[in-house]
Protein backbone atom coordinates (compact mmCIF):
# COMPACT_ATOMS: atom_id res chain seq x y z
CA UNK A 1 0.00 0.00 0.00
CA UNK A 2 2.72 2.66 0.70
CA UNK A 3 4.38 2.11 -2.94
CA UNK A 4 1.36 3.61 -4.52
CA UNK A 5 1.99 7.04 -2.74
CA UNK A 6 6.08 6.83 -3.87
CA UNK A 7 5.00 5.74 -7.37
CA UNK A 8 3.04 8.76 -7.86
CA UNK A 9 5.78 11.42 -6.30
CA UNK A 10 7.93 9.48 -8.80
CA UNK A 11 5.75 9.96 -11.66
CA UNK A 12 5.23 14.00 -10.80
CA UNK A 13 8.90 14.35 -10.27
CA UNK A 14 9.52 12.76 -14.29
CA UNK A 15 7.32 15.05 -15.30
CA UNK A 16 8.85 18.23 -13.86
CA UNK A 17 11.33 17.37 -15.33
CA UNK A 18 10.35 16.73 -19.21
CA UNK A 19 8.66 19.94 -18.80
CA UNK A 20 11.71 21.63 -17.38
CA UNK A 21 13.65 20.44 -20.53
CA UNK A 22 11.00 21.35 -22.75
CA UNK A 23 10.94 24.66 -21.35
CA UNK A 24 14.79 25.10 -21.18
CA UNK A 25 15.33 23.64 -25.18
CA UNK A 26 12.52 26.52 -26.60
CA UNK A 27 14.06 29.24 -24.93
CA UNK A 28 17.65 28.08 -26.13
CA UNK A 29 16.11 28.41 -29.55
CA UNK A 30 14.17 31.51 -29.02
CA UNK A 31 17.66 33.78 -29.02
CA UNK A 32 19.24 32.03 -31.70
CA UNK A 33 18.79 34.30 -35.04
CA UNK A 34 17.59 32.83 -38.00
CA UNK A 35 20.29 32.17 -41.13
CA UNK A 36 18.72 33.80 -43.95
CA UNK A 37 19.56 33.79 -47.63
CA UNK A 38 18.43 36.85 -50.03
CA UNK A 39 15.71 34.91 -51.42
CA UNK A 40 14.14 34.74 -48.05
CA UNK A 41 13.34 38.28 -48.88
CA UNK A 42 11.14 37.81 -50.94
CA UNK A 43 7.45 35.88 -50.46
CA UNK A 44 6.31 33.47 -52.45
CA UNK A 45 3.35 35.44 -53.73
CA UNK A 46 5.88 37.61 -55.64
CA UNK A 47 5.62 34.81 -58.86
CA UNK A 48 2.65 35.59 -59.07
CA UNK A 49 3.12 39.31 -60.46
CA UNK A 50 6.78 39.39 -60.96
CA UNK A 51 7.07 43.60 -61.18
CA UNK A 52 5.58 43.68 -58.01
CA UNK A 53 7.94 44.34 -55.06
CA UNK A 54 7.31 42.64 -52.01
CA UNK A 55 8.13 42.49 -48.94
CA UNK A 56 8.18 39.08 -46.68
CA UNK A 57 6.39 39.71 -43.62
CA UNK A 58 7.43 37.06 -41.86
CA UNK A 59 10.51 38.06 -41.12
CA UNK A 60 9.29 42.20 -39.61
CA UNK A 61 10.73 42.16 -36.68
CA UNK A 62 12.80 39.08 -36.81
CA UNK A 63 16.33 38.08 -35.25
CA UNK A 64 18.36 37.08 -38.24
CA UNK A 65 21.46 36.40 -39.47
CA UNK A 66 22.18 37.47 -43.31
CA UNK A 67 25.13 37.58 -46.09
CA UNK A 68 25.84 39.96 -48.01
CA UNK A 69 28.26 43.18 -49.59
CA UNK A 70 28.64 46.23 -47.73
CA UNK A 71 28.08 49.60 -49.17
CA UNK A 72 29.55 51.93 -46.36
CA UNK A 73 27.04 55.63 -46.10
CA UNK A 74 28.78 56.43 -42.77
CA UNK A 75 31.78 56.34 -42.24
CA UNK A 76 34.90 57.83 -39.27
CA UNK A 77 37.95 56.95 -40.17
CA UNK A 78 37.92 53.01 -40.34
CA UNK A 79 34.43 52.68 -38.69
CA UNK A 80 31.36 52.22 -40.60
CA UNK A 81 28.31 53.11 -38.74
CA UNK A 82 25.74 52.84 -41.48
CA UNK A 83 25.97 50.85 -44.87
CA UNK A 84 23.43 49.33 -47.39
CA UNK A 85 24.03 45.21 -47.54
CA UNK A 86 23.37 43.87 -50.66
CA UNK A 87 23.47 40.63 -52.43
CA UNK A 88 26.30 40.59 -54.78
CA UNK A 89 29.60 43.11 -55.02
CA UNK A 90 29.11 46.30 -56.96
CA UNK A 91 25.25 46.08 -56.54
CA UNK A 92 23.99 50.04 -55.75
CA UNK A 93 27.36 51.46 -57.70
CA UNK A 94 25.90 49.79 -61.08
CA UNK A 95 22.35 51.24 -62.89
CA UNK A 96 19.92 50.21 -62.19
CA UNK A 97 19.85 49.35 -58.37
CA UNK A 98 18.48 45.70 -57.25
CA UNK A 99 14.85 46.16 -56.48
CA UNK A 100 14.23 47.32 -52.72
CA UNK A 101 13.48 43.94 -51.51
CA UNK A 102 17.11 43.31 -52.12
CA UNK A 103 18.72 45.98 -50.38
CA UNK A 104 19.15 46.37 -46.62
CA UNK A 105 19.84 49.32 -44.98
CA UNK A 106 22.34 48.79 -41.89
CA UNK A 107 22.58 50.76 -38.95
CA UNK A 108 25.18 49.38 -36.33
CA UNK A 109 24.84 49.71 -32.39
CA UNK A 110 28.59 49.52 -32.22
CA UNK A 111 31.11 50.85 -35.74
CA UNK A 112 32.27 47.94 -37.45
CA UNK A 113 35.72 48.54 -38.41
CA UNK A 114 35.67 47.48 -41.86
CA UNK A 115 39.19 47.32 -43.92
CA UNK A 116 37.82 45.03 -46.61
CA UNK A 117 34.66 46.18 -48.05
CA UNK A 118 34.65 43.80 -50.92
CA UNK A 119 35.28 40.97 -48.79
CA UNK A 120 31.46 39.30 -47.90
CA UNK A 121 30.50 39.56 -44.41
CA UNK A 122 27.42 38.34 -42.46
CA UNK A 123 25.11 40.62 -40.54
CA UNK A 124 23.15 39.38 -37.18
CA UNK A 125 20.16 41.77 -36.24
CA UNK A 126 16.72 42.65 -35.86
CA UNK A 127 15.27 42.90 -39.42
CA UNK A 128 12.00 45.36 -40.04
CA UNK A 129 10.30 46.70 -43.37
CA UNK A 130 11.04 50.24 -43.52
CA UNK A 131 11.51 52.50 -46.41
CA UNK A 132 14.45 54.70 -47.25
CA UNK A 133 15.43 56.42 -50.05
CA UNK A 134 19.05 57.57 -51.32
CA UNK A 135 18.62 59.97 -54.06
CA UNK A 136 20.57 58.85 -56.98
CA UNK A 137 21.82 55.54 -55.23
CA UNK A 138 18.73 53.14 -53.99
CA UNK A 139 15.84 52.60 -52.51
CA UNK A 140 15.84 50.26 -49.80
CA UNK A 141 13.03 48.29 -48.42
CA UNK A 142 14.65 46.48 -45.04
CA UNK A 143 16.07 48.03 -42.20
CA UNK A 144 18.49 45.63 -39.56
CA UNK A 145 19.73 47.10 -36.28
CA UNK A 146 23.21 45.07 -36.34
CA UNK A 147 24.20 43.32 -32.68
CA UNK A 148 27.50 41.75 -34.94
CA UNK A 149 28.89 41.94 -38.62
CA UNK A 150 31.59 39.87 -39.50
CA UNK A 151 33.49 38.37 -42.32
CA UNK A 152 31.77 35.60 -43.86
CA UNK A 153 33.99 32.45 -44.35
CA UNK A 154 32.84 29.70 -46.76
CA UNK A 155 33.33 25.99 -46.04
CA UNK A 156 35.25 26.00 -49.38
CA UNK A 157 38.11 28.57 -48.28
CA UNK A 158 38.61 31.51 -45.96
CA UNK A 159 37.82 33.97 -48.55
CA UNK A 160 34.25 32.99 -48.29
CA UNK A 161 32.42 33.52 -51.62
CA UNK A 162 35.05 33.82 -53.73
CA UNK A 163 38.48 31.84 -53.05
CA UNK A 164 41.20 33.64 -54.94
Amino acid sequence: MKTQPLKSIFLSIKCIVLISAILLSSFSYASEPKEIDWEDLIPWTSMFNPSEVKFNKKLDDKEVRIPGYILPLDIIGRDINTFLLVPYIGACIHVPAPAPNQIVYVETKKPWEGLAWWEPVYVTGKIKIENHNFEELAVVGYELIADDVEYYRGTTGTHGFFDW
